[in-house]
């Protein structure tokens, strides 16, 4: 049998206890960004029957070095091959590319240093916040003044 009218509410609901905000909100997973733009063509060929700069399987993806996001481009000198995993790692931050990158790959990195800059990029590739240390006034560091 199919009902006819709506239900309807008869009496309105009451809460039971008070809603008490103990401190902030504060998000204990952090969240996770799926991939937003494909790669080009060209950076699909580049990367295509080419292995994982970390572990060597295949099939790879092309990881950006500098996400479209912060500006990347579609130049195929702005992607790596990276395995699936290796690809989520790079993208949240956990993985240190650099070792990785470095000596073979430094066309790569001239092309996402000029999107981002020598700071940007090196947080990027390595996951780690870096900052422009301090000058010291008294001169080198170690050196004994008369």
């Amino acid at each position: 049998m199919r009902r006819r009218a709506p239900l309807r509410r008869t009496k309105r609901l009451e809460r039971r206890t008070a809603l008490q905000r103990s401190g902030r909100l504060r998000r204990r997973i952090p969240l996770r960004r799926s991939a937003v733009s494909p790669a080009s063509p060209a950076q699909r060929a580049k990367v295509a029957g080419r292995a994982c700069l970390v572990c060597g399987q295949r099939p790879v993806d092309p990881a950006h070095l500098v996400p479209r996001s912060l500006g990347g481009c579609d130049h195929p000198d702005c992607v790596i091959p990276a395995c699936r995993v290796h690809h989520r790692l790079y993208d949240r931050g956990e993985l240190d590319l650099l070792p990785h990158l470095e000596p073979r790959h430094r066309a790569e990195l001239a092309h996402g240093l000029l999107h981002v800059g020598l700071l940007g990029l090196l947080r990027r590739v390595t996951g780690t916040r870096w900052t422009v240390a301090e000058s010291r006034e008294d001169g080198p560091q170690g050196a004994e003044q008369p």
